[in-house]
């Protein structure tokens, strides 16, 4: 088969953090694998330093699908991911079970239905255009379908995403993604702080100052054998020597995989949870397990082997200092050993649908969709287009986002497909009869990750809402979305391809990327370069210089979030900031103690050399 690109395309590649960048493809690789009679063919795209991308990783530009076909269908895809959401259930052995359903028919059930609507004649004549092309609609569908296919390929752990064997997944990132799991995380917290304080607490410290109890401690006086002495500082710089060459390298890659752009399942999906904080657009819950997440995997790790230098050059015993190490260790992977455990989520259900949820919660724009003129000004809707579908640009309106006209409307037949209403019938017969199973099978239920969370809301407050796939009930106003879906402007063809109706217009060379109206998803970063390590670099810059906290702060204030405006710096700062200082300081500290202890260990020889003659 032939490749959909060739070199010098401008294309869209999802990089290591998945975001998409625009960058053009500077050569393309075919690849013949032959399977008995069968030949497959794929292809390997180079973007100049970022080599072997994946097709899948590649994508058309959106600048230039809103050309052709408009924003129509990046509305289509707002909704479509709130129906998906609606559609999906936590209900092991269920047809709608998210690990059952087939996503991908069903958002193109929902495709082929708004592109049939009668409200949508028009942008159907330019999508089904003989000037676009099956190669036109078929990269515009590639690109719209993207976040629907990237949930199906991590539920069916398709590609790398084979959640079963990240070793890095700990009870705060169940935290991050799922806003819940209190109870566990509170008490691995616990754990995790209070024994090395404790063990801290058991050590003899002669002295205040460091350096006089590091000098202090290599001393005849203080070892009444010469053997023990040598057994001691034996084993101390042996302890050191592997913080330096094992430990510091091991825990500069653990931190480049929390707050770097890695390849492993745990950072892909870190890199949607930020993007979601960034957004400002996640729960309190998830706030504090993402921030507990970074600290606990960054901060925690450099103060506990911080600690235990302190408390192994304090100690007088050999045996001691491996005894507390070997503590050490296991209290700091304690977070990640939990969630290994048969009782806690042995099929990683919980993180795949977490995951997925922060998916549709990053696709989703939900500032958007509490402000008409925002919205009409991101998807090309005209103030006479809102007038005629009697929707008010006025900020204090409800918008998509109208809770009570959203709980109208998901009891509105007119606004159910076929299942949908035949779900709805016999849930209210299994309820006037007071049948659990079926109301168990037509209705979803809701579903909590804490069993604690769960029994308040549903046996305390009796609600059957809220819980895993049930995040934007507010959000479901499907009246209100049935006259939005179809009103953005359509783009004419005349004014995109020449007179001869096959190549591009000239006048679309006048449309140029300002600063005032920028190219989507263009980027800063240049091709020539490593995005990851660059990124890296650049943010760990702009982190420790606090450019980055600035920059939080004004857009927290763009925002009009007073809260947010308080609370993330604050988060940032405890968290990022200190954890890339201590990152630059640790390896300092290493150094410097085992220089120290080298020094006085040779001291402490020619003293007791001294002693004997």
């Amino acid at each position: 088969r032939d490749t959909r690109y060739e070199s010098r395309d401008w294309v869209e590649i999802r990089g290591p953090d998945m975001l998409w960048r625009l960058a053009q493809l500077t050569r393309v690789v075919k690849i013949e694998e032959n399977e008995g009679e069968n030949t497959e063919t794929t292809f390997r795209f180079d973007a100049r330093s970022q080599r072997d991308i994946l097709e899948k990783d590649i994508r058309a530009p959106e600048e230039g699908l809103r050309c052709v076909f408009g924003s129509r269908p990046w509305v289509w895809q707002q909704w479509a991911c709130l129906k998906l959401e609606n559609a999906l259930r936590f209900q092991d052995g269920h047809g709608h079970d998210f690990m059952l359903f087939d996503v991908k028919k069903y958002v193109a059930d929902l495709w082929d239905m708004w592109l049939n609507h009668p409200s949508n004649t028009e942008f159907k004549q330019i999508f089904q255009d003989d000037r676009v092309g099956d190669v036109g609609r078929s990269e515009l569908l590639d690109h719209i379908m993207k976040p629907f296919e990237l949930i199906d390929e991590m539920k069916n752990g398709e590609g790398d995403w084979d959640f079963s064997e990240d070793g890095d997944i700990s009870v705060y990132t169940y935290l991050s993604f799922l806003g819940s799991g209190w109870v566990v995380a509170l008490a691995i917290a616990g754990i995790q702080i209070a024994v090395p304080i404790l063990i801290l607490r058991t050590t003899t410290f002669r002295r205040s100052d460091f350096i006089n109890d590091i000098l202090d401690f290599f001393t005849v006086s203080n070892v009444e054998n010469l053997d023990d002495l040598d057994n001691i500082q034996g084993v101390v710089i042996a302890v050191l020597i592997l913080y330096l060459f094992r430990i510091i390298p091991e825990n500069f890659c653990s931190f480049f995989r929390v707050v770097g752009p890695s390849r492993s399942v745990y950072s892909r999906i870190r890199s949607f949870r930020e993007q979601v904080w960034l957004q400002q657009e996640d729960r309190v819950g998830q706030i504090i397990g993402y921030k507990a997440d970074t600290a606990m995997n960054t901060l925690y790790i450099v103060a506990v082997y911080a600690m235990n230098i302190y408390i192994i050059i304090n100690s007088d015993d050999a045996l001691d200092i491996i005894l507390n190490s070997l503590a050490f260790e296991f209290i700091l992977s304690l977070d990640e050993e939990v969630v290994t455990s048969s009782w806690y989520d042995p099929r990683r259900r919980w993180l795949i649908a977490g995951s997925i949820e922060v998916v549709l919660q990053y696709t989703l724009e939900l500032r958007l969709l509490k402000s008409a003129k925002t919205f009409c000004e991101k998807y090309d809707i005209t103030v006479d287009k809102m007038n005629q579908a009697k929707i008010k640009l006025d900020e204090t309106e409800n918008f998509i986002h109208d809770p009570e006209r959203a709980a109208k409307d998901t009891i509105d037949k007119k606004f159910m497909t076929a299942e949908e209403e035949k779900n709805f019938h016999f849930a209210n017969v299994a309820k006037q009869r007071n049948l659990q199973n079926a109301i168990a099978e037509f209705q979803k239920p809701a579903v909590y990750f804490d069993p604690a969370y769960y029994y308040f809301a549903t046996k305390i407050l009796g609600t059957r809402f809220g819980g895993m796939f049930n995040r934007y009930q507010s959000y479901r106003s499907w009246s209100r979305w049935e006259k939005i879906l179809f009103i953005s402007d359509v783009p004419e063809l005349s004014g995109v391809f020449g007179t001869d109706g096959v190549r591009v217009s000239d006048d679309l060379d006048l449309v140029k990327h300002t600063t005032e109206k920028p190219f989507a998803n263009i980027s800063s970063i240049s091709s020539e370069c490593n995005i990851g390590t660059t990124l890296f670099i650049r943010r760990g810059l702009e982190i420790l210089s606090l450019r980055y906290l600035v920059n939080e702060i004004k857009k927290s204030w763009s925002f009009k979030d007073h809260f947010r405006l308080l609370i993330k710096p604050t988060l940032d700062f405890f968290t990022l900031w200190l954890a890339y200082v201590a990152q630059v300081l640790f390896p300092i500290y290493i150094v410097v103690v085992l220089i120290v202890v080298v020094v006085t260990t040779i001291q402490t020889r020619d003293l007791s050399e001294t002693a004997e003659l």
